[in-house]
């Protein structure tokens, strides 16, 4: 049983634990935490990292296992290190970020875990066991869903034969910078757990990003280049009054673009670009 209250925050990727307080200004640093100073090369392409095994035998006797109407299969492993998967279907479910946990003590109990389509807030989709031994999954009132608790064969048979695998988010965000005629550009990258760098950059309006391919990449205390066939993405952070900007630079033309924040923007980049479709999320349906 978790303590009362908030419990510290949890996230696989390194960085800033988000506050207890979820309106405290920490608790909008990004899962993904903060970037660092890096210097990297562009090399050949590789294909792209696929989620991992994860093994649970150790935690099975901890299992909580729900399902909603449609199918949908959670996995709570209460313990000091707690974890949440989430699947469509009972094949394959894929580990949680947890962003925050709690409990009353008094049998009800709620995780939260980082879902980049829900709009609101923290963009968090929640697991609630609630006092009346009842369960709900909250995806800011636009999935919301009643859970079923398993038992029994139908438990045991989900936590030996489904697929626990690591988050299906292998790349996450790590610029957003737009013109003035609704032209985005993005840089994203793979997740800390599946090698981090490995950036790529897209070019485009909304639903039609193409990708621009690297041909070099350079980035230290004074910013970033990402350099493709087609042009140069610039992001110059000036350490005077801590505000960053960003330029495309195409032979002699510059064109300065309106900085956008990755986490405020979620839900544009996670959905509204079209770059990705399955992220394995409570709340990859809204």
């Amino acid at each position: 049983m978790h303590a009362r209250g908030w419990t510290r925050a949890v996230s696989i990727y390194s960085g800033p634990p988000r506050s207890k307080d979820r309106n405290h200004p920490a608790a909008r640093v990004p899962p993904w935490g903060v970037i660092g100073v890096l210097v990297a090369t562009v090399s050949a392409a590789a294909a792209e990292p696929a989620p991992k095994p994860v093994d649970i035998k150790a935690l099975k006797s901890k299992a909580t296992v729900l399902q909603d109407a449609q199918g949908g299969t959670y996995v709570v492993f209460r313990d000091d290190e707690a974890k949440v998967f989430y699947g469509p279907s009972a094949k394959a479910v894929h580990e949680q970020y947890i962003i925050g946990s709690s409990s009353d003590g008094d049998g009800r109990w709620e995780f939260n875990t980082w879902a980049p389509r829900v709009p609101e807030g923290s963009h968090l989709g929640s697991i609630e066991h609630k006092k009346d031994g009842t369960y709900q999954k909250t995806c800011g009132g636009k999935d919301d869903a009643v859970l079923t608790e398993l038992g029994g064969d139908k438990a045991k048979a989900i936590l030996d034969k489904t697929a626990f695998l690591t988050s299906a988010i292998i790349r996450v965000p790590h610029l957003l910078a737009r013109d003035d005629s609704g032209v985005y550009y993005y840089v994203d990258r793979l997740a800390k757990i599946y090698g981090g760098k490995g950036y790529r950059v897209f070019v485009g309006k909304k639903g039609a990003l193409r990708p621009m391919p690297l041909t070099d990449v350079a980035s230290d205390s004074a910013g970033d280049v990402f350099s493709t066939k087609s042009g140069d993405l610039r992001l110059v952070r000036n350490s005077d009054n801590n505000k960053e900007t960003t330029t495309w630079v195409k032979g002699e033309k510059r064109t300065e673009l309106v900085f956008l924040d990755t986490d405020v923007n979620s839900v544009v980049i996670f959905k509204d670009l079209g770059i990705y479709t399955f992220l394995g999320t409570l709340c990859d349906n809204i």
